[in-house]
């Protein structure tokens, strides 16, 4: 260690990792170091580049983007082209590296064949590796230009040595034919008035594939002292369930603070403010009654009325009546592993004569209150088999959450969560603290967490937000890949797909910061490293574009 002499050794311990990981002396300041994203030399650019003042990239949404890193010979040389389903929303990525002071740039829209969304990337630089509480500054890092939010904008400055990124979103019609469709695209230099003519494409596959039937969620409480009056008008909120659809979630946290019931224990659901944002979920699909959703009562239900036990049955079975999801009962959140939080759960077993509990909690909470608990929501990295096999003693699910987050940049983790680790691993749930809270596009944009943030016009997604959305659609994939394959086990296609498939799933590391640097901020290292174990960033796409020939092929 580099520790100078009069400092006391301190303990260390990377994060995430699985209960029970010796703690070790604090690591080199090389080994921090390693943190910080290697800087490639920048290609070769033609003179056509050198002319304008920049170079035109097209990137790939599951790689990091830096806004001092520039482009790779594969970004020059990368197909400008979305390939996508019917009714499903994807990305294309248009960079423009500096090569010098190009001034204002516009993207205007020529010609789409589909509603296309524009919007510009906002990057927030922050020194790297940051100071750990108490720790001190390590000389050798450097300011480091994170991936942020997408505010809706076709407007950039083009700086020497930094890039300028157009995150276009294509909306495809569920109706939409199959075919390859053409993109014409303008760059508008403001400074010398010149405008570069830029030709993308958009395929369209020909088959669909269902949405998710496993919980995909965000937690999320949307009222006034969390997001403010400004945020939570109920145009807002209808807005926020839109969008949580769009990203492909298919459950819910219903935080509840408004009476139920009646001082005689007669259920009073209509006119409800939660009650009524159930029902715009249900009307917006963004919840159905195959998929249940976590029920947080705050002040609904009073536990020691004489009829509690009578108000939570007419709870259940009113939910069953009008055809709405089924409440998991969310009993204390993260508990420890002790005696006053073994005592609080203990006081939550009279709700499970209806409901099923459910938390998010470590492997070790998990594992101390397997008798407890109906479904498990734990830490991501931290699903064993171990623990997997106990759930299924027990029988209990196992869902993942994470809240590991600091700024929403690691679009390569949130794709491999989202997508290719819950499929391999077999969860039934997948959440993330949280979809937004405190921040807001008119105040303060620096959040720490949150995946959008409100503003007057509506949600602002982050970059791990849209990688999010394109995990769950890998899912998707997978899974109906899995679903041809059992309709006809024997065709020669099946079997190769079948054989793909297992060595796909055989790859996936269930932990996923195996080989995650040290970072002198505990959340700097999930932010910086990918957290998709053996497969490389890049490796996402590919898997995408395989199980897609498979399904052609299938069909």
């Amino acid at each position: 260690s580099s520790m100078a002499a009069e400092d006391e050794p301190k303990h260390w311990r990377n994060f995430p990792q699985p209960h029970g990981t010796p703690k070790r002396l604090r690591p080199s300041d090389q080994e921090f170091l390693n943190v910080l994203p290697r800087l490639r030399e920048a290609p070769r650019f033609g003179d056509e580049a050198q002319k304008q003042g920049f170079a035109i990239w097209w990137g790939d949404y599951s790689q990091h983007i830096f806004a001092e890193q520039p482009p790779s010979q594969e970004d020059l040389k990368r197909p400008p082209l979305a390939r996508t389903l019917p009714g499903e929303d994807e990305p294309l990525l248009l960079g423009m590296w500096g090569i010098d002071y190009a001034g204002v740039v516009t993207v205007e829209v020529v010609e789409t064949p589909f509603p296309l969304t524009v919007r510009c990337l906002t990057f927030n630089p922050r020194p790297v590796p940051s100071e750990y509480s108490g720790g001190r500054v390590i000389s050798g890092g450097r300011v480091v230009g994170f991936a942020n939010y997408l505010p809706e904008t076709r407007t950039a400055h083009v700086e020497p040595q930094h890039n300028a990124v157009f995150w276009l979103n294509f909306s495809v019609p569920s109706d939409a034919k199959a075919g390859r469709y053409q993109v014409k695209l303008q760059l508008v230099l403001h400074s010398t008035r010149t405008i570069i003519d830029v030709s993308a494409a958009v395929e369209v596959l020909p088959f669909k594939v269902p949405r998710a039937k496993i919980a995909y969620g965000m937690y999320f409480t949307p009222y006034e002292r969390w997001l403010g009056a400004r945020y939570t008008t109920p145009d807002l909120i209808r807005k926020y369930w839109d969008d949580m659809k769009r990203h492909g979630m298919t459950s819910s946290t219903l935080y509840n603070y408004s009476p139920l019931h009646d001082e005689a224990g007669v259920l009073k659901l209509d006119g409800v403010r939660e009650i009524e944002w159930l029902k715009e979920m249900i009307e917006q699909g963004l919840v159905t009654a195959d998929v249940p959703i976590m029920y947080l009562d705050g002040t609904g239900l009073k536990g020691g009325h004489t009829k509690a036990k009578k108000i939570l049955s007419e709870f259940k079975q009113e939910f069953r009546r009008r055809g709405w999801p089924e409440l998991l009962w969310y009993g204390p959140d993260e508990p420890a592993v002790n005696e006053q939080s073994l005592e609080n759960l203990q006081g939550y077993q009279s709700v499970r004569e209806n409901f099923r509990i459910v938390t998010a909690l470590s492997d070790h909470a998990a594992t101390t209150y397997a008798d407890l608990l109906d479904v498990w929501v734990v830490n991501a990295g931290s699903t064993s088999p171990e623990l997997q096999k106990l759930a299924s003693d027990k029988g209990a699910e196992v869902w993942n959450y994470t809240c590991h987050n600091r700024g929403t940049s690691n679009t390569s983790f949130q794709r491999f969560y989202a997508g290719i680790y819950t499929w391999a691993l077999r969860l039934t749930g997948n959440f993330i603290w949280g979809y937004m809270e405190t921040y807001a596009w008119e105040g303060d944009r620096n959040a720490v967490f949150c995946y959008a943030i409100p503003s007057d016009s509506g949600p602002i997604p982050s970059v791990a937000w849209e990688a999010r959305r394109e995990g769950v659609e890998d899912y998707r994939l997978l899974t109906y890949l899995e679903s041809l394959i059992a309709k006809e086990p024997q065709r020669d296609d099946a079997r190769h797909a079948r054989v793909w498939l297992e060595g796909i799933r055989g790859k996936v590391d269930w932990y996923l910061a195996r080989k995650m640097p040290p970072s002198l901020y505990t959340l700097d290292g999930p932010e910086l490293y990918p957290l998709c174990p053996n497969f490389e960033p890049a490796e996402l796409a590919q898997v995408r574009v395989k199980a897609i020939d498979f399904i052609l092929r299938l069909k």
